[in-house]
């Protein structure tokens, strides 16, 4: 393997494993908790700031290798990237539903696609937040419209925020992964390149799923899980990327995903965290459909996914 890959990975995961060890010795364990936040926040950037080093420190080949030009810019590209991004909470929604009536006591929950039921959701949400009982006047506007709308109104103010105040924490991420380890590995045959970045994206994760992220009461089995979407998720950040022939869709995609993950949860209730969540079994077989979709579709993309040679 390319030493400047071992090189990034050491970089990335040493500084966003630090800051989570040090949030873990202030006593950060929970996502619900305040800290979180901000230790989350900050080993975001670990893989930006990896692959700045790298790129302007060791291999000296400045900007270029980060995947940041947009020439040319094409649309077609960032509104698939959109498309993809808004189905997501949908189809796992739909996929939630069916598995939880097929195997109703298999820990998937339930999803409630009903005015009462986003009310006493969004009850439940503020209370496991430790936020104060909300007053029925200020839940009214939830009854007055109907379900289907408040969806869509979440999901086009997650693009509204992958565009905006998101973008910067997105690209902490994506300048490590979709940038610089994308540019030294594009060369691979693309079933090894996702299985590749798939499995370092999700172990990278292994200190925040200890303190509460994603699978809360599941550290060990967690990371596993973790491991498992990030693989799936690898296949359609991989797709985006080449197809755009820059980062900024993968920072776009980033962006919609985490802001739109929460509208899940609004429909979706009592769920098992490694089933019935978004990033759990459900999410995953979700992804994994749209993945599926992506690559029978996109004729020229699967060609070069199965190919044996670069």
């Amino acid at each position: 393997m390319d030493a400047r890959v071992l090189r990034f990975l050491a970089i990335a995961f040493g500084i966003s494993w630090s800051i989570a060890a040090l949030g873990m010795a202030f006593g950060v364990r929970s996502a619900t908790a305040p800290g979180y936040t901000v230790v989350a926040g900050a080993a975001m950037f670990g893989p930006a700031l990896a692959a700045l080093l790298c790129a302007h420190r060791f291999d000296r080949t400045g900007w270029s290798a980060l995947g940041v030009g947009l020439r040319p810019f094409r649309v077609k590209p960032f509104l698939a990237t959109v498309l993809i991004g808004v189905a997501i909470v949908p189809v796992i929604l739909a996929g939630t539903a069916l598995l939880a009536a097929r195997f109703p006591e298999a820990g998937f929950g339930q999803v409630v696609f009903t005015s009462e039921g986003l009310v006493d959701q969004v009850k439940v949400l503020a209370a496991e937040l430790g936020a104060p009982p909300m007053e029925e006047e200020k839940l009214g506007p939830l009854r007055s419209f109907p379900p289907g709308l408040i969806l869509l109104g979440a999901l086009l103010g997650a693009v509204v925020a992958a565009c905006t105040v998101n973008l910067p924490f997105m690209l902490g991420e994506e300048l490590g992964w979709r940038g610089y380890l994308w540019g030294r590995i594009a060369h691979w045959p693309g079933a090894r390149r996702i299985g590749f970045v798939g499995v370092v994206w999700g172990l990278w994760h292994a200190p925040l799923i200890a303190i509460g992220h994603n699978y809360p009461g599941h550290p060990m089995a967690g990371v596993g899980m973790m491991v498992l979407l990030c693989l799936v998720l690898a296949l359609l950040f991989d797709h985006i990327r080449w197809r755009s022939g820059h980062v900024w869709t993968s920072a776009l995609l980033h962006g919609i995903i985490n802001g739109s993950a929460g509208s899940y949860a609004l429909f979706a209730a009592q769920g098992h965290p490694l089933l019935g969540s978004i990033a759990g079994l459900a999410g995953i077989l979700g992804l994994l459909l749209i993945g599926g979709v992506v690559v029978l579709v996109d004729g020229p993309y699967r060609r070069r996914l199965f190919a044996r040679v670069p």
